[in-house]
This record gives structure tokens, sequence and C-alpha cells, in this order.
């Protein structure tokens, strides 16, 4: 299927009482509309435009997976190079914030690498 339509991020607020676990093609599409419209700094962390911030276990609670599962899938995504919804991960600890912190895990910044292509140029 091609084209798209645009669907506002606030749909996200919306109570979901659905079953979990979900598939693969919505958690996708929820990783998708979490990422950022335009730059954003979020728990200290600066995020580009197609960027999030993640937990591997905030996810797996989110969509009734195991933290495993959830590496697995994000694995997958970042192995489909020349794929529309292909990623990159990195793994953003303080002291990528700030050097003088002592290292912990803060989460896993994910980029949609072709996310300007898809959802077109920012407006300027």
């Amino acid at each position: 299927m091609k084209g798209y339509a645009p669907v506002p991020k606030i749909i996200l607020d919306y109570p979901d009482n659905s079953k979990k676990p979900i598939s693969k093609r919505e958690a996708l599409w929820l990783l998708f509309m979490k990422a950022t419209y335009d730059e954003q700094t979020i728990k200290g962390v600066k995020l580009r435009r197609g960027q999030l911030l993640i937990t591997i276990k905030g996810l797996a609670k989110e969509w009734g997976w195991s933290r495993h599962k959830v590496r697995d899938f994000l694995a997958d995504l970042e192995r489909k190079a020349g794929e529309p919804w292909a990623i990159e991960q990195e793994i953003i600890t303080p002291s990528t914030v700030d050097p003088l912190k002592k290292p912990r895990l803060s989460g896993i910044r994910i980029t949609f690498k072709y996310y300007d292509e898809i959802c077109g140029e920012l407006p300027k």
C-alpha cells in the first residue's frame, strides 16, 4: 500500500483498553507516531526530527511483549536498511548527555532513517 494519511499524534492519548500483546505492525505504527516532528529535548536528550527516546522495559510493558521480543523487533528494523521503516539505535546514558555524570542507562534513541522521505520536509 502506498501513500499516506495525516494522523494527529493526539490520537495516541486516546484510552486504549485493547488486548495485549499488539502486532508488529501496530508496534511499528506506535513507534513512528511517537517520533518527533521537529527538534525537542526529552529527559535532557536532544532529539531531531524522526527520533524518539525509548526504553526496552517501557515498550515491553506498553506492547505486552517480553523484553527479548522488543529487542529482536528493533534489531530487525535496524537490519531493514533500504525499507521505509528502517531505524538506527543509539544507547543514551547520562554521560552521553553530560560527561560529568556517572554512566547509567537512560534509554535508546531511535532514528527513523527515512522519516523526511515519508513525511515530507519540515515546512519553513
